[in-house]
């Protein structure tokens, strides 16, 4: 009987050529079943309001704070970069989580608009609205800084993630 081997891939430290992790490449059944999951937790996660989602990120935050010497130093790992610039590239991305998580509900709040001149006796409004699951995609060369923005402002605003 054959056994059907899960295709993965591995991670390789740049500099030393060394295995830092060996990976499973998903399926398109696994990454539909992550997505509806995804997809469940969005009523909780837009019930929090802004005022729970930012305790959630600025806790998040302090985590990674808590962390960023490991992270950095998996960074730094996994794409070559000296030390220094992993540390920089973490902070600057934790910072992301700060400010999303303090500025969601402003910039998300609704915007009176003038309808211009032909309608000056209307008014105009523009509403922001979470639009459900996001997909994140990261680069290898800024692994935490491009896909945490995204990421951070996404949750902060009501919708759920997938990365």
């Amino acid at each position: 009987m054959a056994t059907s081997r899960k295709k993965t891939f591995d991670s390789i430290n740049p500099v030393s050529g060394e295995v830092i992790a060996t990976f499973a490449v998903d399926s398109k059944e696994t990454v539909s079943l992550v997505v509806e999951t995804a997809h469940e937790a969005l009523y909780q996660w837009q019930h929090l309001g802004f005022s729970g989602r930012k305790k959630v990120l600025l806790d998040w935050s302090k985590y990674l704070l808590k962390h960023v010497d490991e992270i950095s130093e998996l960074i730094s790992d996994e794409t070559g970069k000296p030390i220094s610039d992993a540390k920089l590239e973490s902070a600057l991305a934790i910072n992301h989580i700060g400010w999303a998580a303090r500025n969601a509900e402003h910039v998300m709040s609704p915007e009176h608009r003038s309808p211009g001149a032909i309608m000056a006796n209307m008014s105009a409004r523009v509403e922001h609205s979470p639009v459900g699951v996001v997909g994140v995609i990261g680069p290898w060369n800024y692994p935490i800084f491009t896909p945490l923005g995204s990421i951070t402002y996404a949750l902060a605003a009501g919708n759920t993630v997938v990365f």
